[in-house]
């Protein structure tokens, strides 16, 4: 089952990238490859097949820039810091929040049936402060 996961401390999201820590990474890292053992037991061919870089970039020793990911008509959940719904609030390319995040990683196998990965598919968010309300 897949591991969801809430950062501690706030994160700024700035649209669909947020930096982490090195720590989140290193859980993120194992759930990874756990993730892509089973896509890869999954395709015809599991011994020819290419991975597609991780969702994260190193930024510094600690620190990684991360992206993320969500599905048209199942827009993340954007609560405020008392956990109630904020009506009308959506996240853009533009958006700059800092927040709590809710998220999880999810392996893929590409239509090719070569090429296997993972994306970090963001669920919520609780809102600590935000410089664009659209």
């Amino acid at each position: 089952m897949r591991e969801v996961i809430i950062t501690k401390e706030p994160v700024t999201l700035k649209g669909n990238f947020a930096i982490l820590s090195k720590e989140l990474i290193k859980r993120l890292e194992e759930n990874r490859e756990e993730e892509l053992r089973y896509q890869q037991s999954r395709l015809k061919d599991s011994n020819h097949y290419t991975i597609k870089p991780a969702p994260w970039v190193e930024v510094t020793g600690n620190t990684y820039r991360t992206e993320f990911e969500w599905n048209i008509g199942k827009e993340p959940e954007i609560v405020d810091q008392d956990y109630q719904s904020i009506p009308g609030k959506t996240l853009t390319a533009d958006s700059c929040i800092t927040a709590k995040l809710i998220f999880v990683q999810k392996g893929f196998a590409q239509d090719d049936g070569h090429t296997i990965g993972t994306s970090l598919h963001l669920k919520g968010l609780q809102v600590i402060s935000a410089s664009s309300n659209r």
